[in-house]
Protein backbone atom coordinates (compact mmCIF):
# COMPACT_ATOMS: atom_id res chain seq x y z
CA UNK A 1 0.00 0.00 0.00
CA UNK A 2 0.85 3.39 -0.46
CA UNK A 3 -0.39 6.30 1.53
CA UNK A 4 0.08 10.52 1.18
CA UNK A 5 0.22 12.71 4.42
CA UNK A 6 -2.52 15.35 4.19
CA UNK A 7 -1.62 18.85 3.33
CA UNK A 8 -3.89 20.15 6.39
CA UNK A 9 -3.51 18.18 9.42
CA UNK A 10 -0.12 15.61 8.63
CA UNK A 11 -2.26 12.25 8.89
CA UNK A 12 -0.98 9.69 6.92
CA UNK A 13 -3.60 8.11 4.55
CA UNK A 14 -4.20 5.64 2.09
CA UNK A 15 -7.27 7.29 0.49
CA UNK A 16 -6.80 11.28 -0.28
CA UNK A 17 -8.86 13.79 -2.33
CA UNK A 18 -7.13 16.28 -4.24
CA UNK A 19 -8.48 19.68 -3.74
CA UNK A 20 -8.22 23.77 -3.96
CA UNK A 21 -9.36 25.13 -1.01
CA UNK A 22 -7.42 29.10 -2.37
CA UNK A 23 -8.08 31.19 -5.26
CA UNK A 24 -5.29 30.46 -7.92
CA UNK A 25 -4.25 26.98 -9.60
CA UNK A 26 -2.53 25.03 -6.32
CA UNK A 27 -3.69 21.73 -5.89
CA UNK A 28 -3.02 19.90 -2.63
CA UNK A 29 -4.25 16.26 -1.35
CA UNK A 30 -6.00 16.08 2.40
CA UNK A 31 -7.89 13.30 4.34
CA UNK A 32 -11.13 12.51 4.18
CA UNK A 33 -11.96 14.73 7.76
CA UNK A 34 -10.43 17.80 6.41
CA UNK A 35 -11.86 17.27 2.97
CA UNK A 36 -15.38 17.73 4.24
CA UNK A 37 -14.08 20.77 6.77
CA UNK A 38 -12.65 22.79 3.45
CA UNK A 39 -15.81 21.78 1.41
CA UNK A 40 -16.98 24.54 3.57
CA UNK A 41 -14.74 27.03 1.81
CA UNK A 42 -15.31 29.64 -0.35
CA UNK A 43 -12.83 28.68 -3.43
CA UNK A 44 -13.43 24.73 -2.75
CA UNK A 45 -12.75 22.67 -5.62
CA UNK A 46 -12.74 18.97 -6.17
CA UNK A 47 -10.56 17.42 -8.43
CA UNK A 48 -10.52 13.67 -7.73
CA UNK A 49 -9.60 10.99 -5.38
CA UNK A 50 -6.22 9.26 -5.08
CA UNK A 51 -6.19 5.38 -3.44
CA UNK A 52 -2.56 3.89 -2.52
CA UNK A 53 -4.02 0.31 -2.81
CA UNK A 54 -5.51 -1.93 -5.36
CA UNK A 55 -9.06 -3.24 -5.83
Amino acid sequence: MKTKICATCKAEETTMYRVQIRKGKVWIFVCESCCKMHKQGEYYRYGGTWKGYRH
